[in-house]
C-alpha cells in the first residue's frame, strides 16, 4: 500500500526576536502514482524492493544557519514510498557512509574533533570510491556505533540503528524512508556548508569503486552527469544479497534498497535497479 505522508518538522529553540519567521516551503509536488511504476520494473523473484521519494526541503532564502539554530523552523517533508516496505529496516551495506560523513563534519563544525589532511582523503573517499578500509579507520576511530545514533537523533531517523556487532559497520540498520528524510533535510538540519561538502563528494562518485565494483546501477546508472549518488551492495547477509542506490535528483532525495536471494547474481540485481530507477519520472507533474 502507498504512503503519502506529510509531516511538519520542528528543530531548534526559542525564536530569536531578530530572526524573522522562515517562509512556507515551496517543494515540487510529489506524486505516490509513481512509486508502483518504480517496483513493478524491479521485478526479481523473490526479492524485495523498497522505495522512498521525497521533495527536498529548501533553506529559506536569507536565513543564516546561526538565525535557524536558533529559530523554531517549521517545514512540510513530502514523501511518498512503498509502505510497509519501506519502513522495514534493512543492512545499510555502504549507505552508512554517508552517515559517518555527516556526523565528522558535524562534529570538526562543532570543534569536538580535529581532522587532519589525511581524514579528510579518507572521507572524500569513502564517499566517492565507496572505499572500505576508509570506513573501517574512521569508524574505529570515531566510534561508529555512536555516529549511527547521533545522527538518528539529529535527522528523527526512527527506522535506523547501529549493528548489533559493533565491528560490522554494513550490517547497520536504516529504512528507505530514513534515508529519504535525511537527504532531503540535509541542507536543513546541517550546516550548508557540510551540507554541500557532503553532496560535492557524492557528485563525483566513481564508475567502479575502490574495491572494483561497478557503481552504475540504480540511480546513479540512469540520473545525469554530476548527481549526488551513493551505493551500496553486500553479500550475503541472511542468505540475502543486498544491493542499494541513493540519490538527489530534480529537486527529490530518491531512495531504492532492494533484497534479492542470493543466488541472484549481482549483474541481475544490479540490472534490476536500473530498471527500477528508470521508471521514475524525470519529474513529478505538479
Amino acid at each position: 500500500m502507498l504512503a503519502l505522508l506529510l509531516a511538519h518538522l520542528l528543530l531548534g529553540g526559542p525564536r530569536r526576536a531578530a530572526a524573522a519567521p522562515p517562509a512556507p516551503a515551496v517543494v515540487p509536488a510529489v506524486v505516490p502514482a509513481v512509486v508502483p511504476a518504480v517496483v513493478g520494473a524491479h521485478g526479481v523473484p523473490g526479492g524485495t524492493l523498497a522505495v522512498a521519494v521525497s521533495a527536498l526541503v529548501p533553506v529559506a532564502p536569507g536565513l543564516t544557519q546561526q538565525a535557524l539554530d536558533g529559530s523554531r523552523d517549521r517545514f512540510v517533508l513530502r514523501t511518498a514510498d512503498n509502505g510497509d516496505a519501506a519502513g522495514r529496516p534493512l543492512p545499510t551495506a555502504s549507505l552508512v557512509k554517508l552517515f559517518l560523513a555527516e556526523d565528522l563534519l558535524h562534529r570538526a563544525r562543532a570543534g569536538t574533533v580535529a581532522l587532519g589532511e589525511r581524514d579528510w582523503r579518507l572521507l572524500q573517499d569513502m564517499v566517492s570510491a565507496s572505499d572500505d578500509p576508509a570506513a573501517s579507520e574512521l569508524w574505529d576511530r570515531f566510534d561508529g556505533p555512536q555516529m549511527v545514533r547521533d545522527v538518528a537523533a539529529r535527522y528523527g531517523l526512527s527506522g535506523t540503528a547501529p549493528p548489533a556487532d559493533p565491528t560490522q559497520w554494513g550490517e547497520t540498520t536504516t529504512t528507505a524512508r530514513d534515508l529519504a528524510r535525511f537527504l532531503a533535510t540535509l541542507r536543513r538540519v546541517a550546516d550548508p556548508a557540510d551540507a554541500a561538502t557532503l553532496l560535492s563528494w557524492m557528485s563525483t562518485a566513481t564508475p567502479i569503486a575502490a574495491d572494483g565494483f561497478d557503481q552504475r546501477f540504480g540511480v546513479f546508472g540512469t540520473a545525469p552527469p554530476s548527481t549526488a549518488v551513493k551505493q551500496g551492495w553486500m553479500c550475503c547477509l541472511g542468505g540475502q544479497r543486498h544491493l542499494h542506490s541513493v540519490g538527489v535528483v530534480d529537486g527529490r532525495a530518491v531512495v531504492l534498497l532492494s533484497e534479492v536471494p542470493r543466488g541472484v547474481s549481482y549483474d541481475r540485481a544490479r540490472a534490476a535497479l536500473t530498471a527500477a530507477a528508470a521508471a521514475l519520472p524525470s519529474s513529478d507533474p505538479g
